[in-house]
């Protein structure tokens, strides 16, 4: 089975959509999927997503998508934290004793994590992949093709479940661009057992064959005080 994540297109926060550009790297995405064998595509119900998901279903007409509440963005707010903070307690770079630590430790953050972990193991399990341990029981092999158009701190931890990546490192030490996919394929290096390989992280290869710079959304400056604008997240 193959799984892509993208995220969506670049974000008008203020006003609930995407930015001119992000309608134009949305539209660039679906022409360059346009030929992609695609069997599912779940989008989270925010209009920045679902219109990405719109530009897919477009130019790869045989498909559409269907709305998955658990995409939805991760709430509470949990990364872009201070390094004081992310050196204070080893345990946040410890897959399962992250939600120990102060902050991370109330109600709501662990609700919704528990909420994206069960529906998300859960849906892979009706495609064929029933998660146990650090691998996958294979209660049906396949080649089904699995797109997921969401939101950058969801795609962390849906990846942290496939990869057995604590999902801090990837909420703090990676970046996927607005309208980027990471690929994601099975590997059944033994019957009836699978784990999940990444293959690629944050391509966006539609934006660069295109002449198109990626969206700095998302980063922080590359140097302190380059002038960039700081990335404000509202939900």
């Amino acid at each position: 089975m193959k799984i892509s994540i993208i995220r969506h297109a670049e974000p008008d926060y203020e006003n609930n959509t995407l930015t001119a550009n992000g309608f134009i790297e949305a539209d660039l995405l679906g022409k360059f999927l346009k030929d992609e064998k695609i069997d599912y595509i779940y989008s989270s119900p925010l209009p920045r997503a679902y219109f990405t998901a719109d530009a897919i279903v477009k130019y790869n007409k045989t498909k559409t998508y269907k709305v998955l509440d658990f995409l939805h963005e991760f709430e509470p707010f949990m990364w872009d934290r201070d390094i004081p903070y992310l050196e204070s307690d080893t345990r946040l770079y410890d897959k399962d004793r992250f939600l120990e630590v102060d902050f991370m430790n109330n109600p709501k953050l662990v609700k919704s994590y528990e909420f994206v972990k069960k529906e998300f193991l859960s849906l892979l399990e009706k495609h064929g992949y029933k998660k146990n341990g650090v691998c996958f029981d294979v209660l049906k092999s396949n080649h089904d093709h699995l797109v997921f158009v969401c939101h950058f701190g969801l795609e962390s931890h849906l990846l942290s479940h496939l990869l057995n990546i604590p999902v801090n490192a990837l909420l703090n030490h990676t970046c996927a661009a607005p309208s980027s996919v990471t690929t994601v394929y099975t590997e059944e290096r033994e019957e009836g057992r699978a784990l999940f390989r990444m293959q690629s992280f944050g391509s966006y290869a539609h934006l660069t064959v295109n002449g198109k710079t990626p969206s700095f959304m998302a980063r922080f400056d590359e140097v302190f005080g380059d002038g960039n604008e700081p990335f404000v997240l509202e939900l």
